[in-house]
């Protein structure tokens, strides 16, 4: 029987339980953060953890309620003996627990913490995705939820639903404007030459751990960044596109919109992807 930790204790995942009256479940009131690990050590933790408070400051979640970066990764450590993989994905969750009926959250919350370890298959980064623009979504800049990995999700489930009624892997979310965002999992790059492209922070993104390694990187190596809005249809002038994200690296775009884009193995991309891949498995913090 596979174990999770909820709210201070191990139990079998069958006995694992929320009380009707959770706001997480009624409302969506939460946040979480989903993150790699590699032979029982989460990748860059630090970071996640400090994004893990960012994420409680802008809904005034008390930050002494969540838990310590010690403890997490002692509990992901028992938890993913139950693994046998080299690699897990583990995802905290949190909700601020139950209250009153209402919109308002308690002023002093009890909140519901739960932590799973399950296993992960990392893909090859030259493994293409193949992608579509979502034509009921966009991303609102001014929008709390879309600026943290809020626990609704219901944007991005649509936008995903309807790449996949395409046969799509994901879709692209575009900003109120119609340029290129994110897509439902991930922020998008792309390659023109030596240059790097990505969607500025402005277009309503939530700006992921992985694309602050790719852009630190780019700053190391003296690498020019690239952040004008471009539409669906101006990706394919790049040399190649690519996601990004803290649980599958990088991952290469092989069509947007059915349109073939670009030719990676003239890049530095197969370079760069590693660079990620082994940051993730050493777990060095961004």
């Amino acid at each position: 029987m596979m174990q999770v930790w909820m709210n201070g204790s191990f139990r079998d995942l069958d006995a694992a339980s929320i009380p009707v009256t959770d706001r997480g479940f009624l409302l969506g009131d939460g946040f979480f953060e989903t993150m790699r690990a590699h032979e029982g050590k989460i990748a860059w933790l630090d970071a996640h953890m400090e994004r893990l408070d960012f994420h409680a400051e802008q809904i005034e979640f008390p930050l002494d309620l969540l838990p310590a970066t010690k403890d997490v990764a002692e509990i992901v450590a028992t938890l993913f003996e139950q693994v046998r993989r080299k690699d897990a994905v583990v995802r905290l969750t949190v909700s601020r627990g139950s209250g009153e009926r209402g919109l308002l959250p308690p002023a002093d919350p009890d909140p519901t913490i739960l932590i799973t370890v399950s296993p992960f298959e990392p893909v090859d980064p030259g493994v293409g995705l193949k992608l579509f623009t979502s034509q009921r979504v966009r991303r609102n800049a001014n929008s709390v939820a879309g600026g943290i990995k809020s626990i609704n999700y219901l944007d991005n489930i649509a936008a995903k639903q309807e790449a996949h009624s395409y046969r799509g892997d994901d879709a692209i979310i575009l900003s109120a404007d119609g340029n290129v965002a994110e897509t439902t999992a991930a922020n998008i790059f792309g390659i023109k030459g030596d240059t790097l492209w990505t969607p500025d922070e402005d277009t309503g993104i939530l700006c992921g751990l992985a694309r602050g390694f790719v852009l630190g990187w780019a700053e190391e190596t003296g690498r020019e960044v690239d952040f004008e809005p471009k539409t669906p249809e101006m990706l394919k002038e790049l040399d190649a596109v690519f996601t990004a994200n803290a649980l599958q690296g990088l991952r290469i775009v092989d069509k947007v919109d059915g349109l073939v884009i670009g030719v990676p193995a003239m890049t530095f991309f197969a370079e760069l992807a590693q660079m990620v891949e082994t940051s993730l498995c050493e777990g060095i913090v961004v």
